[in-house]
C-alpha cells in the first residue's frame, strides 16, 4: 500500500513537471510582444514613455496625470503662455488631442484631450481616446516630440 502511494506520487510529480515545461515553452514559443511598449509609435521624434502608475486625475475613471522631470519641460504650457506646447501624445499608435485641453474637458469630457503643462514640474494630463481607464487599459502611452520643435 505504501509503494502504490510513492509510485502514485511520483507520478502525478513527473506529469506536473512535464506540464510545467510543455506549457513554458508554449507560452515562449507563442508570445508576440507589443511593440508599442518597447519602441513607442512609429512617428518622427524623441519619445518618452509615461509609465504608471498614474495619478487619477479630478476623480475621473478615464482622465490621469503623470508628473515627471524632463518631460520636455522647456515647451509646456504655463500660464503665461497656454499654447506653447508642441508635442504629441500618442495612445500606442494613436495621436491624442485636441491637445492644450482645459483641464476640466480632460476629466469630464475625455476622449483623448490632453495637456502638457508646467506648474511646480511638469505634468501631462490626458484622458484616454474610448475613455477606458488608462491605468487598466493595456496601452502604453508615449509623449512625442516632433523633429521641427527642437529647436526655438
Amino acid at each position: 500500500m505504501i509503494i502504490r502511494y510513492k509510485v502514485r506520487k511520483l507520478a502525478c510529480a513527473i506529469a506536473a513537471f512535464g506540464f510545467y515545461f510543455a506549457a513554458a515553452h508554449w507560452l515562449q514559443a507563442t508570445y508576440t510582444p507589443n511593440p508599442y511598449f518597447a519602441f513607442g509609435p512609429d512617428v518622427p521624434g524623441e519619445k518618452i514613455r509615461l509609465v504608471p502608475p498614474f495619478a487619477q486625475f479630478e476623480g475621473s475613471k478615464f482622465a490621469v496625470a503623470k508628473e515627471r522631470y524632463n518631460l520636455f519641460d522647456e515647451l509646456a504650457d504655463s500660464e503665461d503662455n497656454n499654447t506653447q506646447s508642441t508635442i504629441e501624445l500618442y495612445e500606442n499608435n494613436t495621436r491624442l488631442g485636441p491637445a492644450h485641453s482645459n483641464h476640466p474637458d480632460i476629466a469630464h469630457l475625455g476622449g483623448g484631450r490632453f495637456s502638457h503643462w508646467r506648474k511646480n514640474g511638469t505634468t501631462v494630463y490626458w484622458s484616454s481616446s474610448d475613455n477606458t481607464n488608462p491605468m487598466t487599459n493595456g496601452r502604453a502611452y508615449w509623449v512625442v516630440r516632433p523633429p521641427q520643435s527642437g529647436k526655438h
